[in-house]
């Protein structure tokens, strides 16, 4: 990619708008790769880089309490953020996989606190409850209630980005919602079927909404 062309890619990313990059402004975060199955950091590591996902699909995953089972709790795509713990803590709380191919903008923590201002503001005071609240909040289990196609249908309502939901290994969302890969195919079969999305190999895309949210509901 040219300069122009990172240049216009950045004023247009939400971190490069707050930069003022366009207007003579720098953006802190730094772009960089990494390839489908590759970690971005473990947790326990030193919580030094704050990370923005510019395209692609990252899991996350945390040691249940015995310390000896890790399991992937939660997806995130284009446009979230990962690493925010490293602003009011010393470690990561997670471990962040690459599910796909990733471009990631990254930053280091002494950075991007300069980068937010001063830690008495309103803002950043809001930033950092919200960050505390996420990191003391434990894992949300699967539910355990409904048919599996309830749970996947709701699964890909809370994904969705513009009507589509990144595709992530079937194993890794069968353990997210706490089913067997097999019956998330069944249930993943049965949806299509209903017409309420569609798939390709990279991606799941919502068709019709308002069926898939009544599908998302368990039956009374």
């Amino acid at each position: 990619m040219g300069i122009g062309a990172a240049i216009s890619s950045c004023a247009t990313c939400p971190l490069g708008k707050a930069s003022g990059v366009g207007v003579g402004g720098r953006c802190p975060f730094v772009d960089r790769g990494r390839q489908a199955g590759q970690y971005i950091y473990l947790e326990g590591e030193p919580a030094d880089m704050v990370w923005f996902i510019r395209r692609g699909t990252v899991v996350l995953s945390r040691t249940g309490g015995d310390g000896d089972v890790d399991s992937a709790h939660a997806v995130r795509g284009e446009g979230a953020m990962l690493g925010l713990e490293g602003l009011i803590g010393a470690d990561h709380v997670d471990s962040a996989r690459a599910v796909t191919d990733v471009r990631l903008c990254g930053a280091p923590r002494d950075t991007v606190d300069a980068w937010l201002g001063p830690a008495s503001g309103p803002a950043r005071t809001l930033l950092t409850q919200t960050i505390s609240s996420g990191v003391q909040q434990p894992p949300r289990a699967a539910s355990p209630d409904g048919r599996a196609v309830h749970r996947v249908a709701r699964w890909i309502l809370e994904q969705s980005h513009a009507g589509e939901t990144p595709l992530v290994p079937r194993g890794v969302l069968a353990n997210l919602l706490g089913m067997v890969p097999e019956t998330l195919s069944r249930a993943l079969t049965q949806l299509a079927k209903a017409g309420t999305i569609t798939r390709t190999r990279s991606s799941l895309r919502i068709k019709d909404e308002p069926r898939l949210r009544e599908l998302a509901l368990p039956r009374q």
